[in-house]
């Protein structure tokens, strides 16, 4: 009986340990050896499940990377184009840039979140290639626009077709990777958006003085056709790359070993698989608790504070293009991007490391606002607003940190998760769609007061609400833990009650034997 209930006292003491893994929990001791927090894979990781993880790194990162990058580059190329002689050719005049803006993310913001729990239900390695094709297709053929209204449409379909891009792959992301591997992963993709809008500036500089007149072509429009072409194997790179789901993972690069581990990896965090339809029960659960709210209000703030990193910079260089060239109209804002991606990797790696994502969100919050602050008061030396405009950049780090919380706090239900991710990118680009044109419309130009009174308001907003998300944070994890603790017990009274029915059937067994 001694032996039989150690091995049980033992299996609930491995249960309570599998229970505590690293989460997002504050006041966490930092690992023994600092060194352990520069490893790629988490230290003691078997070589099999090493070999695993470079696996689905090499395929759903690189398609989801590039994808993002490509996304970017084809949504950011009209704000170049713009500035380097598409202005002109069309006629955009006032706030046409704001609604060429505003036209491409009615549609991404409308059709994104049915679009994302498509990938609930089918296969994502169908759906994001053959969309990604469609927004190639329409960027190709806007550089073939005879006037302004031919650019809205063609611009229209453009967001359309990318609606699924972003959230989707935020989705597929999270269904393969722990909750101790997820920021630094998310960090890696979530860098592809500013080096996209990097990439974006150098190559209109490229075109503008190596291609312009080639063909009869203009170099803006030359903009347009080479990210088409940049965008099209990236699609066809998807379709081969993307392993769908562990639950249902069509991929020729994954053996059947390889996706039985990753089963039961996702299991082991308490990963559940999405049901087989839709339902509405999906929707009421997310509205119930407080995850959809809070997430969904801080993505709100973030894309509001985003919105003025680049465009309004690129518009006071244009506005001083005696002092400025085209070349570097188009690059000096670039280094917004490069920030951006510095702070990115910084804060999703210590985040992963740590098991907390609140003090890195806590200073990148505090950098971009204190830029703000600076951009408002605007009577300082063109030094000090390029710095204001450079430190902005670290906000950016924000959307990995938010989309990290968001994923493991709601990791342990796929349906909610792809609506929680899909909510929060859907509603803040179309609050940001129709707050654009008044924070930051083009015929107030350089000086945006009402843009950077409106991002000293927000950004203060989301510093002070990371505190209380931090709260609701730690809060659910002391509730988990207490419901845990009573599975356990409960599970270590059954154990006793089983092993005394053992030691009573052997009892009456022995004494039959006997008589």
């Amino acid at each position: 009986m001694t032996q039989e209930k150690t091995v049980a006292d033992e299996k609930i003491v491995e249960v309570v340990a599998s229970s505590d893994a690293p989460e997002y929990t504050p006041h966490e001791a930092p690992p023994k050896k600092w060194i352990h927090n520069l490893y790629w894979y988490d230290p003691g990781m078997p070589r099999k499940e090493k070999l695993l993880l470079f696996k689905l790194d090499t395929l759903i990162l690189t398609y989801t990377c590039l994808a993002s990058f490509a996304l970017n580059l084809d949504i950011n190329n009209v704000k170049n184009a713009y500035v380097s002689g598409m202005e002109e050719d069309l006629e955009v005049v006032g706030n046409d840039l704001n609604y060429l803006t505003i036209i491409n993310q009615v549609p991404y913001c409308v059709f994104m979140i049915p679009g994302t729990l498509l990938l609930t239900r089918y296969r994502a390695s169908i759906i994001l290639p053959a969309c990604e094709i469609g927004w190639g297709a329409f960027t190709l053929v806007c550089a073939f626009s005879k006037n302004l209204s031919q650019l809205y449409a063609f611009r229209f379909c453009v967001g359309f077709f990318g609606c699924i891009s972003y959230a989707g792959s935020i989705y597929i992301i999270g269904s393969w990777y722990k909750k101790s591997e997820i920021s630094r992963r998310l960090g890696l993709y979530a860098v592809s958006s500013p080096l996209g809008s990097m990439f974006s500036g150098y190559l209109q500089t490229a075109a503008y003085t190596q291609l312009d007149g080639v063909n009869g072509l203009a170099g803006w429009r030359w903009l347009f056709i080479i990210c088409a072409i940049i965008t099209f194997p990236v699609a066809i790179w998807g379709a081969v790359a993307i392993p769908d789901i562990p639950s249902n993972c069509h991929c020729w690069f994954l053996s059947r070993e390889d996706i039985q581990m990753s089963l039961k990896r996702m299991a082991g965090e308490g990963v559940k698989s999405a049901t087989p339809k839709f339902k509405w029960t999906t929707v009421k659960r997310a509205l119930r608790g407080w995850k959809w709210y809070t997430f969904v209000l801080a993505w709100i703030l973030l894309d509001q504070n985003e919105q003025g990193l680049t465009t309004p910079m690129s518009l006071y260089l244009k506005a001083n293009s005696s002092r400025f060239s085209v070349a570097q109209i188009n690059n000096i804002p670039t280094v917004v991007n490069a920030v951006s991606v510095v702070t990115t990797l910084a804060a999703t790696w210590i985040t992963d490391k740590t098991n907390e994502p609140f003090y890195p969100a806590l200073f990148c919050c505090i950098m971009f606002i204190s830029g703000n602050y600076i951009l408002l008061a605007w009577n300082v030396s063109e030094k000090a607003k390029f710095y204001a405009w450079f430190i902005s950049g670290t906000i950016n780090g924000l959307q990995a940190l938010l989309m990290t919380w968001a994923s493991v706090m709601t990791k342990y239900d796929q349906d909610q998760r792809a609506f929680v991710v899909a909510s929060m990118n859907c509603i803040g680009n179309f609050i940001k769609t129709g707050t654009n044109i008044g924070s930051f419309p083009t015929d107030q130009s350089p000086r945006f007061k009402n843009g950077y009174t409106w991002m000293c308001i927000t950004g203060t907003i989301q510093t002070v609400m990371l505190p209380v998300m931090q709260y609701l944070t730690i809060r659910e994890r002391r509730k988990d833990r207490l419901l845990v603790s009573e599975a356990q017990v409960t599970e270590a009274a059954s154990s006793d009650v089983a092993i005394g029915l053992e030691e009573e059937n052997y009892d009456h067994e022995k004494v039959a034997t006997y008589k």
